[in-house]
């Protein structure tokens, strides 16, 4: 993949920062699990009015709500309806898009320990560029978005292949180089590399 961007707005939340979900009444907020909050937040930083589509990369998905829905089965063999439909993978974009009354297409990719790259080169390749939001609950929650324009004010990037030899893309990495602290990104498949 050879493309030129524009990183128009990014957020990175890092583990233990409590998200702002203040924008969202408390009545739709107070059901929301930690991911979704941080998907809220981390959308909400690089959202700019126009109904995107979204690009969700999370490596465990909803994995706390998923235990308490089994844990709840094994006590009195019950489920709760709402929160096993919020359990799936997909469930915060879809949140997202009924909160926004967005009809833009949305996607959830799990990839293990390539879920970040996979991410990049889901919304990289697209032909109109989505925001990208990445969040994990464990560690007290963190993550990160960015809102990719083909042009326009913001960060240059040349997106390329990268080099063989490349290792899975973590966290640490993805933020530093959305904040600006490194001018590039190196993963398996994939080079971001800032140039202006």
């Amino acid at each position: 993949m050879n493309r030129l961007v524009t990183i128009a707005a990014e957020s990175v939340l890092a583990a233990g920062s409590a998200p702002d979900v203040s924008f969202v009444p408390p009545l739709v907020r107070r059901r929301f699990s930690l991911r979704q909050k941080l998907f809220f937040a981390l959308a909400n930083a690089v959202a700019d009015g126009e109904e995107r589509e979204v690009v969700f990369a999370s490596r465990d998905g909803e994995d706390a709500l998923s235990r308490r829905i089994v844990e709840d089965f094994h006590v009195d063999g019950s489920v709760s309806p709402n929160r096993f439909s919020t359990s799936v993978y997909n469930a915060a974009p879809g949140l997202w898009s009924v909160f926004r009354r967005d009809r833009a297409a949305y996607t959830a990719i799990a990839a293990q320990d390539d879920t970040i790259e996979c991410g990049l080169i889901e919304a990289l390749g697209a032909a109109r560029l989505p925001i990208f939001v990445y969040a994990e609950e464990t560690g007290g929650g963190y993550g990160a978005s960015a809102r990719f324009a083909d042009g326009g004010a913001g960060r240059r990037v040349e997106v390329s292949d990268a080099a063989a030899g490349g290792a899975a893309v973590g966290f640490a990495a993805l933020a530093d180089f959305l904040s600006g602290r490194t001018s590039e990104l190196n993963g398996r498949w994939l080079r971001l590399r800032a140039i202006g």
